[in-house]
C-alpha cells in the first residue's frame, strides 16, 4: 500500500487486491498490556520492572470518552500523555488502542451511526497527531465483538465499516504507523466474526491482523501452548485464505494464563511453564510477529477472581514466577533465529533449535506430557566435546561438562564420554553453547507422577 500525492498535496491510499503486505523476516514484539490510563500501577517502578522482564512493548489505551470531555473539544488527559512519553522515552514501543463509545455520540454504545463514526475517526486523528514521531502502533478497537466498551456486541459488518473510515484517515496523519485490525475475543475467533471481518472485505484497511487468543477456561490438552500453536495455525490458514493465498503477519495482542483459585486459574509455576512454552512456539511460525501478556501487574489481591490474577507481577509489584519465565526468554525469541525442531521420536518431547545473532546455538527443551519425567540423551559428534550451559526457564543456570554413567541402573555402568542426559518436565529448559553436530539420540520416560503426590498439610495442628 503506497502513498500517493494528489492536486492540494492531499495524502491518500490506493489499495491493491492483495490486502495486507506478505509475511518479511524482522524483529519479534514480546509486549505486556497495562492500565495506566485507568490510573493502576505506579508507572516509573513498572517501567523499570517491564524493561527489566525482558519486555519491549506495552499496550494501553487512551478512551474516546477521555479525549472527548466536551462534545467537539479534543484534549489528551495530561497524565496520559506522561505515561505514553515516558515509556517511549524508557525504551519501550507503546501500543495504543483506539476504543470505547462516547456518551455525545449513539448513547455511548459502539459508533454505528455517520456522525458517530466521523467523530470517532476525528478523535483518532487527533491521537496519532498528538503522538506522531512517539507512537507508532494503533489498534482500532478492543472486543468490538462483546458488549466492552458500549452497551451491546458489534458486528463484523459495523466494524468493517468503521476501520474503513478510519484506517485511510490516520495513515494520513501519520503514512509510518502500523495499524492493527480485529482484536476481537476469542469466540470471535472461532464463532465466525473473523471470517466475517475478513469476507468483509477488512484487510485492505489494516496493516496486520490481531487476535486474542485465551485458552485457559478449555479443558485438558486444550489448554496448553501446544493447542495454542496448533490453533494459530488455523487461524493463519483462514487469514490467507482471504489474503491471495498467502500469509500475513499475525499479532496477539492479549493471551495469559491467570492463576486465580478456581477450576480455570492455575498454580503461578504452571502459568510461567505456559508462557515461555507459547512464546518458545511463537518463533516456530513465521507469520507470528508479536505477543502482548496479559497483562503486567495483578487487578486486585482477589484469589478468586480471574481478571485480578492475570499479571507477572502482583499489585504491589511482587513478581510472580512468570515474570522471571519472561525475563529467561525474552531475548530468545525477540532476537534469535529459528532454525528448526529437532525430531525426538516422541512427539510431545520439544527441542526447539535457535540462533542467536553472535552466531550462538541455544536449544529449549522440554515435555509437554501431562505428568512423568522425560529423559532426553544428547550425543557429541566429536570427542572432548565443550561442556553446554544449561539452564532452566525462571531459575538458575551450571555450566554441564560432557558425560553419563549409568550407576544408578546397571553396576559397574561405562562413562560414556560423548553423552549428557537432561530430564525435563513442563519447564523449558535453555541449552547453550557448541551444538554444532549434536543428535537427540533417545528419549526415556521416567515415571515420576506427580498428579499421585500426596498434599502437604500446610495449616498448623490444633493445639491439643
Amino acid at each position: 500500500m503506497k502513498p500517493i500525492l494528489i492536486r492540494g498535496c492531499l495524502l491518500v491510499f490506493a489499495f491493491s487486491a492483495l490486502a495486507v503486505e506478505p509475511v518479511k523476516p524482522g524483529p519479534f514484539l514480546v509486549g505486556v498490556c497495562t492500565h495506566f490510563s485507568q490510573g493502576k500501577g505506579l508507572l516509573a517502578a513498572n517501567l523499570s520492572l517491564i524493561r527489566q522482564a525482558g519486555a519491549r512493548s506495552i499496550r494501553d489505551e487512551v478512551v474516546w470518552r477521555g479525549v472527548e470531555a466536551e462534545k467537539g473539544q479534543l484534549k489528551m488527559p495530561a497524565d496520559w500523555a506522561t505515561f505514553v512519553k515516558r515509556a517511549a522515552a524508557e525504551g519501550l514501543d507503546p501500543m495504543l488502542i483506539l476504543d470505547y463509545g462516547s456518551k455525545f455520540y449513539d448513547g455511548g454504545d459502539k459508533p454505528r451511526s455517520e456522525e458517530a463514526i466521523e467523530a470517532f475517526t476525528r478523535y483518532s486523528e487527533f491521537v496519532v497527531r498528538t503522538f506522531k514521531g512517539v507512537v507508532r502502533h494503533y489498534e482500532v478497537w478492543n472486543e468490538w465483538d462483546i458488549k466492552i466498551g458500549g452497551g451491546t456486541p458489534g458486528s463484523a459488518e459495523d466494524y468493517v465499516r468503521l476501520i474503513r473510515k478510519v484506517y485511510p484517515r490516520i495513515k494520513a496523519v501519520d503514512p509510518s504507523i502500523i495499524v492493527y485490525g480485529g482484536g476481537m475475543t476469542p469466540s470471535g475467533v472461532n464463532n465466525g466474526w473473523l471470517e466475517k471481518m475478513l469476507a468483509g472485505g477488512a484487510l485492505p484497511f489494516m496493516d496486520v491482523v490481531s487476535i486474542h487468543t485465551y485458552n485457559y477456561g478449555r479443558p485438558g490438552r486444550e489448554r496448553t501452548p501446544e493447542a495454542w500453536a496448533e490453533w494459530m495455525q488455523k487461524v493463519q490458514d483462514l487469514i490467507a485464505k482471504h489474503n491471495g493465498g498467502k500469509q500475513a503477519p499475525l499479532y496477539i495482542t492479549e493471551m495469559g494464563w491467570p492463576t486465580q483459585l478456581d477450576k480455570r486459574g492455575m498454580p503461578p509455576r504452571l502459568s510461567a511453564d505456559f508462557l515461555a512454552r507459547m512464546y518458545l512456539l511463537s518463533r516456530t511460525m513465521p507469520f507470528m510477529k508479536g505477543i502482548w501478556w496479559y497483562d503486567f501487574q495483578d487487578d486486585g489481591w482477589r484469589a478468586e477472581y480471574n481478571e485480578a490474577n492475570f499479571g507477572i507481577v502482583r499489585p504491589d509489584l511482587t513478581p510472580k514466577p512468570s515474570y522471571f519465565a519472561m525475563a529467561s526468554v525474552a531475548e530468545l525469541v525477540s532476537k534469535a533465529e529459528y532454525l528448526g525442531r529437532v525430531d525426538t521420536g516422541d512427539a510431545d518431547v520439544y527441542v526447539l533449535k535457535f540462533r542467536m545473532p553472535a552466531r550462538r546455538e541455544v536449544w529449549a527443551v522440554w515435555s509437554a506430557h501431562a505428568d512423568d519425567d522425560w529423559q532426553v540423551t544428547l550425543k557429541a559428534p566429536q570427542a572432548n566435546p565443550k561442556p553446554l550451559t544449561l539452564k532452566q526457564v525462571g531459575g538458575g543456570g551450571v555450566e554441564r561438562p560432557w558425560g553419563t554413567r549409568n550407576w544408578a541402573e546397571e553396576k559397574g555402568a561405562p562413562v560414556l564420554g560423548g553423552e549428557m542426559t537432561l530430564v525435563v518436565r513442563g519447564a523449558p529448559w535453555l541449552v547453550a553453547g557448541d551444538l554444532s553436530g549434536v543428535t537427540v539420540s533417545g528419549v526415556r520416560q521416567r515415571p515420576f507422577p506427580e498428579a499421585s503426590r500426596v498434599a502437604v498439610e500446610t495449616t498448623a495442628p490444633p493445639k491439643p
